[in-house]
């Protein structure tokens, strides 16, 4: 009888050969959400810019920044935030929305979290197109720079094992889902999403350089608008990635035959 630490990376492994499964699914199912609709996905895309421009405009006004240098600035943030912030609000509901799936087919745990992060590489790359887009309307547009391959992988590596560590307590403990909601909305206004590191005095700068998810921002927003990020952005979220492989295993070693009997 394999260990539950074999079982869990053999789950891992089974997950990742049905990739071509959960990746038609998770375009079947963005697609859906959107039928009859002329826009479609893009619709997300238009609420980043709107809201954007709305946050970009108070930048502007509170802290003298010139709107036409911060409006591209906020726009990569809150794109960034897409995948760094939004997936982990959007992640405790992975096994609860794919109950009836689960309880009647036999399927890794990892199919429904690899399926979160297809969802979600899908959502980003519309958004991206429309922020490019604009950038070239407002004649702002700058080539992308290549570190955002590696740093989209690095990011949907970590989507993954956040995936496992929010939505398996959030699947035995209900409360979890709710209690999601307001961590998210608190680590976005203390991440520099829509405002710059820049802007935080020097007494206290070390309480957003401490914080993982500036780094994360950071290194997608970097290379969105055609800079390399600095290599403490790479040191930090390559740590945090470990640590959340480490932790992510580790429950679905120890709860994995214990999730479908709690939805």
């Amino acid at each position: 009888m394999p260990s539950p630490l074999m079982a869990a990376l053999k789950d891992v492994g089974d997950g990742i050969r049905l990739a071509p499964l959960w990746w038609r699914l998770g375009l079947d199912q963005t697609a859906s959400r959107f039928q009859r609709s002329v826009l479609g996905p893009f619709w997300m895309a238009c609420n980043l810019l709107v809201i954007a421009f709305a946050l970009a405009f108070v930048v502007s006004a509170l802290m003298g920044v010139d709107m036409m240098k911060s409006y591209p600035q906020v726009v990569a943030g809150l794109l960034a935030w897409s995948l760094v912030g939004t997936t982990i609000a959007e992640a405790q509901a992975i096994f609860l929305y794919n109950a009836g799936l689960m309880q009647s087919q036999r399927l890794p745990l990892s199919f429904y979290v690899f399926l979160h992060a297809q969802k979600s590489a899908t959502n980003f790359l519309f958004q991206a197109i429309a922020f490019w887009a604009t950038m070239l309307v407002l004649q702002r547009f700058s080539i992308p720079h290549w570190t955002l391959i590696p740093a989209l992988v690095v990011m949907m590596l970590i989507v993954c094992f956040q995936g496992f560590i929010i939505a398996i307590p959030s699947t035995r403990f209900r409360d979890v889902a709710y209690m999601m909601s307001y961590v998210v909305q608190l680590l976005f206004y203390v991440t520099p999403v829509f405002w710059m590191t820049e802007n935080v005095s020097e007494k206290h700068r070390w309480v957003v350089e401490l914080n993982p998810f500036t780094h994360q921002v950071e290194l997608l927003r970097a290379p969105l608008t055609g800079h390399a990020p600095d290599a403490i952005h790479w040191w930090w979220t390559l740590g945090t990635l470990g640590v959340l492989a480490v932790v992510a295993i580790t429950l679905l070693a120890m709860f994995r035959k214990r999730v479908v009997f709690w939805l």
